[in-house]
């Protein structure tokens, strides 16, 4: 696990009482986490009175929150660049988002004197599977906020692996939700949108959301005008990144135990669903408010594609936020890419597995990933 090391409390802490125990009941935790559960409990109910506070101090800034410019969705699988172009954008002064404090308390905005101290105590320096600073003041994932705010978001997969396919279906498609649910799911992620506009006091709001690459229709129903960058990357690094990732964060959030096997064959569906569901709605998106970026690229010469970003797609001036931009950019020039050894097997099943967008965006086998042609050899001669 490396230096990602986190108390036995799981990130439910941050949930309401109602929701935390509705997720709770959508899987089977095992006995070796009861302790888990128990502690993240006590943690639920000394939070439980600060969320009417919460709810107190925001209900009627949340009805007055205008969107002075449209909401700015980051989208692209996971380990493809999202988190790298968030951090960037975000240092525009005039920016709103999501922080890593919201992500986990979103229920205790108005109390955050207390629950940051209880972070800054427990959260790691660093992201494992690429060493990523972290700090709560970060931008981070709203998906993580979402969890804590209702029960059909997708990564409360975290704690129940086995059950990602209806955690998708769910939380994505809204599919088996009555009409309260759906209507509840909307509320709740605007809300969240604009809780985070008004705790970063920000004049456009940027999200980065992997699980939104697949619900692009849902946003557009809440957002007309949204804009949208989706960010692409070699199948073949994303698999290895996002397999280190998951191997690295699962044993830190599950509630259940999962197989290797198990979050490989997990990660090759996840992707063509979520690739299949970004083609099928991307047409909805009017061809002024959709960009798309090489990761390669953007990772090579990320002021460039900055620069195309603000004068061609957000019609802004990138002069006055470029100071912002390079010295955040000057900071990430050391971070080296992770090298991956593996067999020629495993890249035979991720050709197959991952062929139609290998092909559609005409990648190769990337130099960070290398072969050990010696243990297949030793494989057939067993």
């Amino acid at each position: 696990m490396g230096e990602f090391k986190i108390p036995p409390i799981s990130t439910l802490a941050g949930s309401t009482f109602s929701n935390y125990f509705r997720i709770l009941s959508k899987g089977h935790i095992s006995p070796k986490y009861y302790f888990k559960i128990a502690l993240t409990t006590i943690i639920v109910i000394i939070a439980t009175p600060f969320h009417l506070l919460d709810y107190l101090v925001y209900r009627n800034k949340i009805k007055a929150v205008k969107f002075k410019n449209p909401p700015l969705f980051i989208i692209g699988h996971w380990r493809s660049g999202t988190t790298l172009l968030h951090n960037l954008l975000s240092k525009d002064p005039t920016s709103a988002y999501v922080s890593t404090y919201h992500a986990l308390f979103p229920n205790n905005l108005s109390s955050k004197w207390l629950f940051k101290t209880f972070m800054k105590i427990n959260m790691p320096d660093k992201r494992p599977s690429d060493n990523v600073e972290l700090n709560i003041n970060f931008p981070q994932e709203d998906e993580f906020a979402f969890s804590n705010c209702q029960p059909n978001a997708y990564y409360n997969f975290f704690y129940f692996p086995n059950n990602y396919k209806k955690f998708y279906d769910n939380s994505v498609h809204l599919k088996n939700l009555s009409e309260k649910e759906i209507k509840k799911w909307y509320k709740s992620y605007d809300t969240l949108i604009k809780k985070a506009i008004i705790n970063t006091k920000g004049e456009r709001v940027i999200l980065k959301n992997p699980v939104n690459t697949a619900r692009i229709d849902k946003i557009l129903k809440l957002y007309p005008d949204a804009k949208f960058i989706y960010i692409y990357r070699n199948p073949v690094t994303v698999f290895f990144s996002t397999r280190r990732f998951f191997q690295q964060l699962f044993p830190t959030l599950w509630l259940h135990e999962s197989k290797d096997e198990f979050i490989d064959q997990m990660i090759f569906d996840v992707y063509n669903r979520l690739m299949e569901d970004y083609f099928k709605h991307k047409l909805l998106i009017p061809k002024e408010n959709l960009i798309e970026i090489k990761f390669e690229e953007f990772e090579k010469n990320p002021m460039d594609e900055l620069e195309k970003i603000y004068t061609h797609f957000l019609k802004e001036d990138f002069e006055s936020v470029k100071t912002y931009f390079s010295e955040y950019s000057k900071t990430q020039e050391k971070h080296k890419m992770n090298t991956y050894l593996t067999d020629k097997s495993t890249i035979d099943l991720i050709q197959k597995q991952m062929k139609k967008y290998i092909e559609f965006y005409q990648y190769r086998i990337p130099g960070n990933i290398k072969v050990n042609e010696l243990s297949d050899s030793r494989e057939r001669n067993r």
